[in-house]
């Protein structure tokens, strides 16, 4: 039986028991998985014996950065951040499935997007993995951010164009926002052109219908939050974690199954 956890801090909101537990199960998977959440003054001293406790672990906020001087070797497609530990006799691996679950979960909303024009909202650490995503998937990308430096930072590091307002964007016909939810904020940059606009994706996932899908909505696009992404990334790692893979449609769909009967106990 494979022994896997989560680690973070301040972490006893998190799904990924639910998801993980549902994924692995529908993969034929025996596993047990945990919590461990961790005070971040705390992390270093209990890494190597988690490393030695465990298969594998999923790693979130705030140790994405900090659990790679622990680790033998990265494979997170030029990511400085690990979500993804996998354990072994020859080391841990680190690698980062934020990228390539966005990529599903857009994809899945709006088919190829090689060539579209996208907005995307935020520069912040989820919008490192989204930015990697869209230009695997070449998209033509505008990046805005309150922070115009770090806008013109993730846009110089993948090969996009960073502006300071969403006029100077254009007409986006995909917007992807990354922002950190906040009341004051309006639900689109102002400016935002929405006259060629065909999707919209935001990857919060709470509330499931937020500010921003409900304007999109209104300008004629489809829209989806950010439950996908969380649900994807999560398949991905247990593909890395036993070496299998399934047919990912049908594990999201027991992975919701299982949310959705969480929801109902609360």
């Amino acid at each position: 039986m494979l022994k896997l956890c989560v680690t973070g801090s301040g972490i006893s909101y998190t799904l990924s028991p639910v998801i993980h537990t549902a994924v692995l199960g529908a993969m034929g998977v025996e596993a047990e998985y945990g919590v461990r959440d961790i005070p971040a003054g705390e992390f270093a001293a209990a890494v190597p014996a988690m490393l030695r406790e465990y298969d594998g672990f999923n790693v979130t906020k705030p140790f994405k950065r900090d659990i790679i001087p622990f680790l033998s070797r990265l494979e997170t497609g030029g990511l400085d951040a690990v979500n993804v530990v996998k354990c072994g006799g020859s080391g841990a691996v680190g690698y980062n499935t934020d990228a390539d679950g966005f990529a599903a979960a857009l994809m899945e909303l709006a088919g190829d997007v090689s060539g579209a024009r996208v907005l995307m909202i935020g520069a912040g650490g989820a919008a490192e993995a989204v930015a990697c995503a869209l230009k695997k998937l070449g998209s033509e990308v505008a990046v805005i951010n309150r922070t115009h430096s770090k806008a013109e930072a993730l846009a110089a590091k993948f090969g996009m164009r960073a502006v300071k307002s969403a006029a100077e964007a254009g007409r986006a016909e995909i917007i992807v926002n990354c922002a950190t939810p906040s009341a004051d904020a309006p639900a689109l940059p102002e400016g935002t052109d929405t006259s060629a606009l065909r999707y919209a994706y935001d990857i919060v996932y709470s509330p499931e219908v937020t500010p921003l899908m409900t304007a999109c909505e209104a300008a004629g696009a489809k829209t989806s939050n950010g439950l996908g992404m969380l649900i994807y990334q999560a398949i991905i790692a247990d593909e890395i974690f036993t070496g299998r893979s399934g047919d990912r449609l049908r594990l999201r769909a027991a992975a919701e199954q299982a949310i959705k009967a969480k929801e109902k106990q609360a």
